[in-house]
């Protein structure tokens, strides 16, 4: 029978004030207060503002959630968003703006003032969905009080900025990164040897680097020549995009805004209000950013103007799904949309999220959800822009307001999506039956490194026209994912050959006929499958950030590495190195070896005098490469890339030795499953979770017809998760660790998110 883990730990709700809940929890709402000396602050910062510098006010202390900071810089932000005579303007608030401090590792808060949305519950619902198809921003809610006095309820989002795309995209935070906000929405930025853009189109402008500089604000060191070459190469070598640009998350990017009805976007008549991260395989990525006017409000389909009239409703419900197909102004959707595998692959990931938030109506019970969170803060906030009567009617009809930038007609959110979603499921392109996809199998489930490996599985066409697919795989977070084509064994079953490193693999099946494509995982290449390939001497576990769990011989709480066995027979490790870069091999052991079917702990502190095995370099609490090497045979012996992992928690192979990573409580030289055992059987109980460890999808297995809500808590006791009648759990925005499901605030489950 087939075994799932389980955890037996004792489990207690704890719900403290000094636990490390995330600081864009969507469940949550943050304080921050913020002190001035001066009593004229709202006036000093209007004229910081208006001088564009980007000048910031000192506040004497802000106090986030309790922590107080000094010293900290404050700016109004915003375009449309600010106006002199709002008590409320967005704020932007840098903690670290002349001291070197943090709150819980973020030193840019970035706070909106909610004047487009009635509901405020756009943005954060907005970038909640589209966390889960691509690397998107946080956000939650925050109450802001100056002085001692309430200004009111803000959104809080994830500032884009150097933390975010080292975290995200395993890349040099010194990489080239742009706003794209352009400054001037449609000349030719003074110069008359540039070309005219509209927005931040991606158009090329001319060859020289300053033609760009009026539509790219530059938030890295460098860039202005990479975003000329990056355009020149769209505009004269469409063919080659995947060189150059991330054309799966692309498509997501364009489906998300689409799908959203987002027009204050790329898409949209300005074409702006998205960032472009160069990674370190020199392709661009797109990071969506500023959805306070999805789902609608922003009205304006094309540049207004004499014969472009706002949109009425139903031209929103019914908004083209290929909007700006063929149009040279926009060269991603031209680009994208002529393509015809890339074509299938938009209508298969539009979908996606459809089929997940949508056709269901989860989508409206997250809403009902944000919209309890905030409905205390919001009815005290004498500064709001609407009523609490407009917020609660928007969620699903239309509202009128009064003037100012925030005034006239908005659609209802489920007034609008109901009514596209069901418009986009009857259109031609999404009613074509795509192949359907299943029995992925592994010719051996635990590979050796450096071995090869066959992946197949049964591929039917579900029309007449015969299907063709490809495998996408890479050894790395970090890498591109190489596609290598399924070949056709007969009786349905397809087939690919990859050769494997010495690291985990991860990959995806893609399949399409001639109307229609799919993915297997669903939401790949963000998501994807798992190999592990096992070494005989593996890194087992890591803690970068150890500041209270296990100290060193000189009681001193450093990062630590430990290595594990598989192997009967000890293994010496003179030859052996240890290294943070791949091209310098930073550490070399000593003459140690590691016992058979056993555990070392090496303390990466930097600090070589000290007893015991200390390497010469730290690890990077929010993330990097690890590299075992072997000098005697020049070979990598085990390698991982790893984002993000709170203080205090280890990042463990499980099953131990063997398995994929995951975040959990540090075993520290012992079994990583020693807080789970595995069950044969889930019969004495009234649901069951599987599979389980899971990285995607979980379901509950029962009487599934009994369900009415189901709730995902982390170990700490924060609620991460709301869903209602439905046994299917998405997990994928989930942090890998430990979780525990409570259903119909009754029975509690736990399962291991990889």
């Amino acid at each position: 029978m087939k075994k799932f883990y389980i955890i037996v730990i004792a489990f207690f709700w704890v719900f403290s004030a000094n636990a490390q809940n995330d600081f864009y929890d969507e469940n949550n709402i943050n304080t921050i207060e913020i002190f001035f000396s001066q009593s004229n602050w709202d006036q000093l910062m209007d004229n910081n503002y208006a001088l564009g510098n980007g000048d910031r006010l000192i506040a004497d202390n802000v106090i986030v959630n309790g922590i107080a900071f000094d010293s900290v810089g404050v700016k109004y932000k915003g375009n449309s968003s600010y106006n002199t005579s709002n008590n409320k303007n967005p704020l932007n608030i840098k903690l670290n703006y002349i001291k070197n401090q943090d709150y819980w590792g973020y030193y840019t808060l970035k706070l909106s003032n909610g004047d487009k949305d009635p509901t405020f519950v756009r943005e954060v619902l907005s970038y909640f969905i589209a966390r889960h198809y691509m690397q998107a921003p946080k956000a939650n809610y925050t109450q802001v009080y100056i002085n001692g006095n309430y200004i009111g309820l803000y959104g809080n989002i994830e500032s884009i900025n150097k933390k975010f795309v080292e975290e995200r995209f395993y890349s040099d935070d010194d990489n080239t990164l742009f706003k794209c906000n352009p400054q001037n929405l449609g000349g030719g930025g003074g110069n008359p040897n540039c070309s005219s853009g509209i927005g931040s189109s991606l158009e090329y402008l001319g060859p020289d680097s300053i033609c760009y500089e009026d539509y790219y604000e530059l938030q890295s060191d460098y860039g202005l020549e990479d975003m000329k070459n990056f355009t020149y190469q769209l505009d004269q070598n469409p063919n080659n995009i995947e060189q150059h640009f991330d054309v799966d998350r692309g498509i997501w990017f364009l489906v998300l805004n689409n799908l959203f009805v987002n027009m204050d976007s790329y898409i949209g008549p300005f074409c702006q209000n998205y960032y472009l991260f160069k990674d370190d395989n020199d392709r661009y990525n797109p990071i969506v950013w500023d959805f306070n006017e999805s789902f609608g409000h922003f009205s304006m389909i094309n540049t207004p103007g004499p014969g472009n009239p706002p949109a009425t409703t139903q031209d929103l419900q019914e908004m083209d799904p290929f909007l700006r197909d063929g149009d040279a102004t926009r060269p991603l959707c031209k680009i994208i949309f002529a393509d015809q595998t890339y074509r299938k692959m938009y209508v298969a990931h539009m979908k996606t999220i459809i089929d997940e938030f949508f056709s269901n109506n989860y989508y409206h019970q997250k809403a009902d959800s944000l919209h309890s969170t905030i409905s205390a803060a919001f009815q005290s906030d004498q500064n709001t822009f609407y009523t609490w009567n407009q917020a609660t009617q928007n969620i699903t009809t239309s509202v009128t307001s009064g003037g100012g930038p925030g005034g006239g007609t908005k659609v209802g959110i489920t007034e609008l999506m109901n009514a596209r979603t069901t418009y986009l499921l009857a259109q031609n392109r999404f009613l074509y039956p795509a192949p359907n996809i299943s029995n992925i199998n592994l010719s051996t489930v635990n590979p050796n490194p450096y071995s090869t490996i066959d992946i197949s599985a049964y591929i039917t066409s579900a029309t007449s026209a015969l299907p063709t697919a490809f495998l996408g795989y890479r050894n790395s977070p970090a890498e591109i994912f190489s596609k290598v084509p399924m070949i056709d064994q007969g009786s349905g079953v397809f087939s690919a050959t990859i050769n494997l490193g010495a690291s985990d693999v991860q990959y995806y099946i893609y399949a399409e006929n001639s109307g229609a494509g799919i993915f297997s995982p669903v939401r790949a290449e963000h998501e994807f499958y798992t190999i592990s390939v096992t070494a005989d001497l593996v890194i087992n576990e890591l803690m970068p950030l150890n500041t209270s769990t296990v100290a060193d011989q000189d009681g001193e709480y450093d990062d630590w590495i430990e290595l594990y066995n598989n192997t009967n027979s000890d293994i010496q490790l003179l030859g052996f190195y240890l290294s943070d870069n791949n091209n310098n091999l930073k550490w070399a052991f000593p003459d140690t070896f590691i016992v058979a079917n056993g555990y070392l702990i090496i303390w990466a502190d930097e600090n070589g005098s000290e007893s015991g095995l200390h390497t010469n370099f730290k690890l990077n609490g929010s993330g990097e490469q690890l590299t075992l090497y072997d000098s005697t045979y020049a070979m990598v012996v085990d390698e991982l890339v790893f984002g993000a992992i709170p203080s205090d928690m280890g990042y463990a192979r499980v099953p131990n030795g063997t398995g994929p990573f995951v975040i959990q409580d540090a075993t520290f030289s012992q079994n990583n499953e020693s807080s789970v055992s595995v069950s044969e059987s889930f019969e004495n109980a009234e649901f069951s979770v599987y599979p389980n460890p899971a990285s995607n999808i979980i379901f509950l297995k029962g009487n599934v017809s009994t369900i009415e809500k189901i709730a995902v808590f982390t170990i700490f006791g924060q609620k991460v998760l709301s869903q209602y009648n439905t046994n299917k759990i998405y997990i994928s925005t989930l942090k890998s660790g430990m979780y525990f499901i409570k259903i119909n605030n009754d029975q509690t489950l736990k399962f291991i998110k990889q």
